[in-house]
């Protein structure tokens, strides 16, 4: 088909071109691409009423994933952009975010908390398409115009705003119909939330394709079996996560899915070697900075780290030495993106976009720029790109992209933390985590968990470490700077971790203390301990779910676990009787368990 200049137009190509394929399958039903365009030209009819257009930026934070499709094609319909929200954001973060000029948000009916002090138009996600009349009149927004702003961590302590034009998303679509090759009629899962860049990838596959975009409940965790089932409940042919979630997988001789995509950190060897000959496995590279995707590899039976893979369509990398010449072979240089994808910048900060998005002294394009990754790579004979880390101190954990400076530069705001450095530790068989090694002032300790609460009241999950490190001062070299290479091993400990230790008593409690204290790297886990505040992960509760199931052979969901999250409510729980294990087919009560699991967040965050 012939390119069109937005995303929402290559939408329209395929309502046109499949009025009656199901574009989006979920809990609450099913909705053609008809219907769905129907209904965005309603929405986006009320935002144009309201003054939306070219470069409005729209916050968007619906009652549940399966209404941001609908609100995605809305805005865009209306020629604006729009920037995600969620339930699940810290106050301190959504009002950073609604900060940076958003005057007009599109809510669902349950999210008047996430909004608290926006004094901006709030306008119903649900009502607003029923009462109007639709169309597709108004001004048309170009390729050059804004299609979305995504935040990401940033390395001067705060997050950063990325611009993303039309352009960029429509080049997205169609490399990925080059690179799959059967997108059309596809059903691709939607796993990321849509604050995180996956979910753009995930849309373009699908409603940009001609496929099927299958939405789940909410964004609670989902992993293990418990992601297996799903994928088999909505017949999904593709999915998109991070290695450490498909290294989740159960291994089966049925593959839950025909093509899987890894993304967003190193995949390792191992993976490969258990899916490579069972499906279509592919490893991908990208950063949020230039539209989601930027390489791209088929894995197989070739042996070693699986490479990054080549260019996809419509992108240019090049691997350049510290003088901006491309790398020799055998050369590990920087890695430069340019072509389509490159975002405009960053939202109202002129320095750091300077200083991220060069010219491109290679294309000979008037106006180019080349966006400098601060990834290194090493670029094969066959073409292939090999990862060979960062050059600056950036981490990629669980497929999320951190800026230690961030969490640095807000454990430092705390009233007695005079010090803080951030980095990550791995041990064999366990996911990589966030550390923060944290010096207080002297005769003011702090308990970790206080530091956690102090760091959810602005910073996702996802930036607050799994591990704290007490110390008295932090290891400093000659010249003054803070010695990364002397800072001590995070050890089985349990430092300053809450003011009242409670031993565990009775069998029960006694069991799991020991399950979760191996599970965690702890010294000892009193009976009143927080899982979450322990520094547990999503991934720490799948190992706690089969742990259970081995111990006491009962299978608790992940809704149950999180509101079990003391050693004396879990023991409780186990100690009430047996529980029926679930069969696949019982997705009402896994659903209301979902639910559950999410309101019982939300709610600890805000009481937080």
């Amino acid at each position: 088909m012939n390119r069109p200049g937005c995303a929402h137009q290559v939408f329209e190509y395929w309502a046109v071109r499949t009025p009656d394929r199901i574009a989006v399958s979920g809990p609450d039903g099913r909705i053609t691409y008809r219907e769905l365009d129907g209904r965005a030209d309603a929405l986006a009819a009320e935002l144009r009423s309201r003054g939306v257009g070219p470069e409005t930026v729209v916050g968007v934070v619906p009652d549940h994933p399966g209404q941001f499709p609908l609100a995605a094609l809305a805005v865009w319909k209306a020629g604006g952009a729009y920037v995600p929200l969620g339930p699940r954001l810290p106050a301190g973060r959504v009002a950073a975010i609604l900060a940076g000029g958003v005057r007009i948000v599109l809510a669902g009916a349950d999210t008047a908390g996430v909004l608290a002090g926006f004094t901006g138009e709030v306008v119903s996600l649900t009502a607003a398409y029923r009462r109007s009349t639709g169309g597709r009149e108004g001004t048309v927004p170009e390729a050059k115009n804004l299609a979305y702003v995504l935040f990401t961590s940033g390395s001067t302590g705060e997050p950063k705003g990325v611009l993303i034009e039309h352009a960029g998303v429509v080049n997205l679509a169609g490399a990925l119909r080059r690179l799959y090759g059967d997108l059309e009629g596809s059903r691709v899962f939607q796993f990321a939330p849509p604050t995180f860049d996956a979910w753009v990838w995930e849309l373009a596959m699908s409603l940009l394709n001609g496929g099927t975009l299958c939405v789940r409940a909410d964004d609670a965790p989902l992993y293990g079996s418990a992601l297996s089932d799903e994928l088999r409940r909505c017949s999904a042919t593709h999915l998109s996560a991070s290695p450490s979630l498909l290294a989740t997988l159960p291994v089966e001789d049925t593959p839950p899915a025909a093509t899987l995509t890894a993304g967003g950190e190193a995949l390792p060897e191992s993976l490969v070697g258990r899916w490579g000959s069972k499906v279509r496995f592919f490893n991908a590279y990208g950063p949020t900075e230039c539209t989601v995707g930027a390489t791209a590899a088929l894995c197989g039976d070739r042996p070693g780290p699986p490479p990054i893979g080549t260019p996809l369509e419509g992108v240019e990398v090049h691997v350049l030495d510290g003088r901006g010449r491309p790398a020799g072979e055998g050369e590990t240089g920087e890695v430069y993106i340019g072509g389509a994808g490159v975002a405009r910048g960053y939202l109202d900060l002129p320095s750091a976009t300077a200083a991220r998005f060069v010219p491109d002294h290679l294309s000979g394009r008037p106006g180019a720029r080349l966006y400098r990754t601060g990834d290194l790579a090493l670029r094969l004979p066959d073409g292939n790109l090999e990862f060979r880390g960062r050059a600056d101190r950036q981490l990629k954990i669980r497929g999320y992209r951190i800026e230690p400076a961030e969490v640095e530069e807000a454990l430092r705001r705390h009233p007695r933390v005079t010090g803080a450095v951030v980095g990550a530790h791995e041990r064999p068989g366990m996911d990589r985590r966030l550390v923060a090694w944290v010096e207080t002032a002297a005769g003011a300790p702090v308990t970790v968990d206080e530091l956690r609460g102090f760091l959810r009241a602005d910073k996702p999950d996802h930036l607050i470490p799994s591990i704290f490190v007490v110390l008295p001062r932090l290891p400093l070299t000659p010249h003054g700077k803070v010695d990364h290479t002397a800072l001590p091993v995070p050890e089985r400990a349990r430092p300053l971790i809450g003011a009242g230790y409670v031993a565990p008593s009775g069998t029960t409690q006694d069991a799991l203390a020991r399950m979760w204290a191996e599970l965690l790297l702890l010294d000892r886990v009193g009976a009143d301990d927080d899982f979450s505040f322990l520094g547990g992960t999503s991934l720490d509760l799948l190992r706690l779910q089969e742990g259970v199931a081995a111990r006491w052979g009962v299978r608790l969901s992940a809704a149950e676990l999180l509101v079990a999250r003391t050693v004396r409510l879990l023991a409780a729980r186990l100690d009430g009787g047996p529980r029926r294990d679930r069969s696949p087919d019982e997705h009402a009560d896994r659903r209301a368990d979902r639910r559950t699991e999410s309101l019982h967040l939300l709610r600890q965050r805000r009481l937080r």
